[in-house]
């Protein structure tokens, strides 16, 4: 029982956490090219049909490729430099990493994009922080002309 506890807690808390290292460390200049090459090509052998060791098996399918990738991940990160490890490492905790940044950019394009389309009459009942709010002043006058 303990040990799918520690499986589950490495799938739930590990994977993640090593997701967001290795998407930095690829992303560093300082990898060499060669480790990033290496671990694209393991990912993709992982990822392509032709490995589809148990795939008829329920469940274990879908668990051989996760504990493939875990094995691909942490590989990849012992192969690169520790300095860089260490430093990326530090820039995840203080939340100023390739990977925040991407996920704020991603986020404001996300906004930005549901903005564009929400229906009009939507926009002037709830008001947004980046809209001017409007002006106290009396409200135009309809003329008709030629009436």
């Amino acid at each position: 029982m303990l040990k799918r506890l520690r499986f589950l807690k490495r799938l739930a808390v590990d994977l993640p956490r090593q997701a967001r290292l290795a998407y930095c460390l690829v992303r560093d200049p300082r990898v060499p090219v060669r480790i990033k090459l290496a671990f694209g090509v393991g990912i993709g052998v992982i990822v392509t049909p032709f490995v589809d060791l148990p795939a008829a098996i329920p469940v274990i399918g879908e668990l051989d490729v996760l504990a493939l990738s875990m094995l691909a991940l942490r590989l990849f990160i012992v192969a690169c430099p520790d300095d860089v490890v260490a430093d990326v490492q530090q820039q995840i905790l203080e939340e100023s990493s390739v990977f925040d940044e991407d996920l704020r950019s991603g986020e404001r394009v996300a906004i930005w994009i549901a903005r564009r389309f929400q229906h009009d009459d939507s926009q002037t009942q709830y008001p947004t922080e980046f809209e001017q709010p409007a002006s106290s002043a009396e409200p135009e006058q309809v003329t008709r002309i030629g009436a």
